[in-house]
């Protein structure tokens, strides 16, 4: 067989509202709001520069099925970059983008082949001749709960076979339960490479005869994807044997830190290190808007300050216009500072004690352990019933209206209500406060 190369990536969300921006200034919102679209052109921009023979985008194009203008245009104009170099073009719709608007009025390039609702394939092609054969299909709606592994043919006899698939293979949490499907299914099909979408975290399922894999998205959308996104390049040799490297394509990227503050005298103390996670990040992900999410830890001497009213705040704008002011290069934006320390106290021994502040203790160690939720089902799934312990069904009861308010749910998207509020943060610091105010001087440590 010929040898070939071909770039695999999947769930690029054009359109995405991509969650962060507030109180940015306006050029690194711009950034953030763009961050989909010039993924989606650094991965044609790699594929132009290797000189592959193909892309493959394994469902999720779009964000949604009423898709925006300007997310066409741009689309449109990648697909042409890739038309102009000869490079083929192979797209599955997902459960974000089923089928029926893809094109939104906008024509697209020949070199684009868009998978129909019943499997079928296309040959790659080069001087004329099949290198590989690549089968796929597309989500007719939105919830698709069929198998739809179990349509792809068995033992197909192209020169190399690749299947795109957007599916939840072994029922990862906590992706739905799109055309769900076991591993063996994909392994016994007798495909070469299985090109998988739908989970936004990179990761191979099965290494060779055939590769099983999910290249993650090519830009992170909120803070619970941190780290590197990309996609995928596929090098096959003349043997058969399959090459993945990644491909970081990212243009912001999001991080999460933790500082334990207990050798800490100072506030100068806390920023330096807060310098130093800023000047690793800028060597690790250059010519990137980074977003940080940094968590505070542990006790001592700059708990109280650190939990007095506004101190949080005062803090987070200082570092933010240090940091994150320049629209160009390489800013680092803290987004949120969660202050998780406690003070220095025992406050296990404090808990056990029989008195108000044991008992406001031990409730709010109740309530620590739960992990509140809006109840959300899939589409076409039955309400989640959710069970509370008293001190959880009490809160939940106390902010009943907010939590199952149908437009905040829409604003939010795949943000939890109570991340934004968030609860964990609020708890520790109620908690904090009490043993603040209520425990005896002679106990402190």
């Amino acid at each position: 067989m010929a040898s070939l190369s071909f770039i695999h990536c999947a769930d690029v969300h054009l359109g995405a509202p991509v969650r962060g921006s507030a109180r940015m200034p306006r050029g690194l919102r711009d950034r953030l709001r763009d961050a989909p679209a010039d993924a989606f052109a650094k991965i044609v921009s790699e594929a132009v520069h290797r000189e592959v023979d193909a892309v493959i985008i394994a469902g999720d194009l779009f964000d949604a099925e009423d898709r925006n203008l300007r997310a066409h245009v741009r689309l449109r104009s990648e697909l042409a970059r890739l038309d102009d170099a000869d490079i083929a073009c192979f797209v599955a719709c997902g459960n974000h983008d089923p089928l029926g608007g893809l094109s939104g009025g906008v024509t697209l390039p020949d070199a684009v082949q868009i998978f129909g609702p019943r499997v079928e394939s296309f040959p790659i092609l080069r001087d004329g001749a099949e290198i590989a054969r690549v089968f796929g299909v597309s989500y007719e709606k939105k919830a698709v709960r069929r198998n739809l592994a179990n349509e792809f043919p068995r033992r197909p006899d192209g020169p190399f076979n690749i299947a795109v698939l957007h599916a939840n293979v072994g029922d990862r949490e906590p992706h739905g339960r799109y055309s769900p499907c076991k591993l063996r299914h994909l392994t016994d099909a007798g495909f070469d490479y299985w090109a998988l979408g739908h989970v936004h975290t990179r990761e191979t399922l099965h290494s060779k005869d055939p590769v099983v894999h999910y290249p993650g998205n090519p830009q992170a959308l909120h803070t619970r994807e941190p780290g590197a996104r990309g996609a995928t390049l596929v090098q096959v040799s003349d043997s058969g044997a399959v090459e993945v490297e990644p491909l970081w394509t990212d243009v912001v990227r999001w991080h999460r830190h933790r500082t334990a503050i207990d050798d800490m005298a100072t506030i100068d103390d806390l920023t330096a290190d807060f310098d130093q996670i800023v000047g690793n990040i800028r060597l690790a992900a250059p010519n990137r808007l980074n977003i940080v999410r940094w968590t505070l830890f542990g006790s001592g001497p700059l708990h109280p300050l650190l939990n007095a009213p506004g101190a949080e705040a005062d803090l987070r704008g200082a570092l933010r216009s240090e940091h994150g002011v320049r629209e160009m290069g390489n800013p680092v934006w803290l987004e949120r500072i969660d202050v998780a320390t406690h003070p220095t106290h025992d406050v296990d021994r404090l808990r056990q004690q029989p008195d108000y502040l044991g008992d406001m203790l031990g409730l709010a160690d109740g309530l620590a352990a739960w992990r509140p939720r809006s109840p959300r089902a899939e589409v076409g799934d039955a309400r989640p019933p959710i069970e509370d312990p008293p001190a959880g069904a009490a809160v939940r009861g106390t902010l009943a209206s907010l939590l199952d308010e149908p437009r905040l749910v829409r604003a939010l998207g795949d943000e939890s209500v109570w991340d934004v509020l968030r609860f964990d943060e609020l708890l520790n610091r109620a908690e904090a406060r009490a043993v603040e105010c209520l425990a005896p001087a002679e106990i402190d440590t």
